[in-house]
């Protein structure tokens, strides 16, 4: 596949230019105020553009057998130099398949505009060299995101999440700013942008962003362990429902395979697919997460409510019991119980978290 890997260093010039032309607070547009997010769509990165990279430490093989906070599993590299990725993911129709997502520890999956669906993957105990299509930021992936402390990769994004980004002190890596990006073209601006571990790392060396960080995260069990809980074999979330002018909709489904031990994913009745690998994307934990969801603008941007408590599901073993959530602050990790007030443990493997409009409520089978 023919990759422009573009990287920070040489290239100053060029950044200053495009930042300079793209990223001002707000551009007249056809009678419109245009903010930073809407922006990205005329951001083109130029072809052919090489320079040196920054040298990065790739991590060598994990001979500790240390556990990967994020699964509960064997690592397979050392972890002990290592920060997350945490990569908006495009999951409009036609930025689909995504790339990268099958070597994704933990994924998010949450409304944007338009009752469409956009994905924020954890990366850690693998570092993809092909990730994409990247798209901009919300504020409620950022209270999201600084749970693990990452690189946080963006293209653009609301107003807001900008500022939150900035107020948290995220390890900023945005599209609008970076050279660690590049447009593929097999398809079409804005649902083709892409970059790899590689270029972020090189580019959050750039910076001078700190390259390993304390991770704090749910508990797993030492073993699989069966849930006692109600039966779910096949799950069903509809996020927007087709209508005459739009047939297309947004239904994720989830159907159990008790050989693997895995849920296996869909979307709109197809199997979800890994752009390059092919592979169909598995799950062993699947968390829900009922939030009050509102419209705040005539963009249809959202608030979802994530710093409260709530309740939601747990899924795992084919089987789910009901749980309740808090997160008390933008910097505190979200904590999930069971219905005696117990801290959950998860199952060691992937885990999906579906966040769900309050009063939303998925087919279960």
């Amino acid at each position: 596949m023919n990759k422009k890997r573009i990287m920070g260093g040489a290239f100053a010039f060029i950044i200053i230019l495009v930042v300079t032309m793209a990223f001002a607070v707000k551009v007249i547009k056809n009678g419109q105020i245009e903010t930073a997010d809407e922006q990205v769509n005329n951001i083109e990165v130029p072809d052919n553009l090489t320079t040196e990279a920054v040298q990065t430490t790739e991590a060598g093989p994990n001979t500790t057998g240390a556990i990967n906070p994020l699964t509960g599993k064997v690592a397979n590299v050392d972890l002990t130099n290592r920060r997350p990725i945490v990569v908006m993911l495009d999951n409009q129709f036609y930025a689909r398949p995504q790339a990268a997502l099958s070597e994704a520890d933990i994924v998010y999956e949450i409304l944007a505009e338009g009752l469409i669906t956009r994905y924020m993957a954890v990366f850690y105990g693998n570092y993809p060299d092909h990730i994409g299509p990247v798209r901009s930021s919300r504020p409620y992936f950022v209270e999201k995101a600084f749970e693990f402390d990452p690189y946080y990769v963006h293209v653009g994004g609301s107003m807001q999440a900008l500022s939150d980004i900035r107020k948290l002190g995220l390890a900023d890596i945005d599209g609008l700013s970076s050279g660690a990006f590049w447009r593929e073209k097999h398809k079409s601006a804005p649902h083709n942008m892409y970059t790899s571990s590689e270029v972020l790392v090189n580019d959050g060396n750039r910076l001078g962003y700190k390259t390993s960080v304390d991770i704090n995260f749910l508990d797993f069990n030492e073993d699989f362990t069966e849930l006692e809980g109600k039966m779910a074999t096949e799950i069903t979330f509809v996020y927007k429902e087709p209508v005459q002018s739009d047939k297309i909709g947004y239904f994720t489904s989830y159907k159990y395979n008790d050989a693997e031990k895995v849920y296996y994913r869909y979307t709109n009745g197809e199997p979800h697919l890994d752009e390059d690998s092919k592979v169909h994307l598995s799950c062993t934990n699947i968390l829900v997460q009922y939030a009050k969801t509102v419209v705040l603008d005539n963009e249809g941007r959202l608030d979802v409510d994530l710093i409260t408590s709530g309740e939601g599901k747990y899924y795992t073993a084919g089987k789910y019991i009901e749980i309740t959530w808090k997160k008390e602050s933008s910097k505190d990790l979200t904590y999930f119980y069971d219905q005696s007030g117990n801290a959950i443990k998860l199952n060691p493997g992937v885990t999906w978290f579906q966040v769900v409009k309050l009063g939303n409520v998925e087919t279960i089978k």
